[in-house]
């Protein structure tokens, strides 16, 4: 049975939306955790957060 109050989050380079507890990398910029599906994701990201989320 899939739980429908589950947080789902939405990784801001690649636009995967999952429950969080199924997004196995976060990093917290600025105070806010960003979620994301890979490592790869993660580290574009990393190198350039601002272009990331001018975009969400």
């Amino acid at each position: 049975m899939i739980n429908m109050t589950e947080d789902k989050v939405k990784d801001p380079v690649c636009g995967m939306v999952k429950p969080k507890d199924e997004m196995k990398i976060n990093v917290i910029h600025k105070d806010v955790t960003y979620y994301f599906c890979s490592e790869e994701d993660k580290n574009m990201f990393l190198s350039n957060p601002d272009h990331w989320l001018l975009k969400r």
